[in-house]
């Protein structure tokens, strides 16, 4: 798990652990932890300009 204390929306790529895609930090190469992906997760929404809509 990545450690980093802060990852950036254009620090991310995605990776296949087997036939899962991960979202890894560049910098360091591990994958982000439950809360960083969720913190991307709502920046990558944000920078699209979709709604936060977690009332589905």
């Amino acid at each position: 798990m990545c450690e980093c204390s802060k990852v950036h929306l254009f620090e991310v790529e995605f990776k296949l652990d087997g036939m899962t895609v991960v979202p890894t930090h560049k910098n360091c190469g591990f994958s982000l932890d439950e809360k960083q992906a969720d913190k991307f997760q709502k920046e990558l929404v944000k920078s699209w300009g979709f709604d936060d809509d977690d009332d589905k």
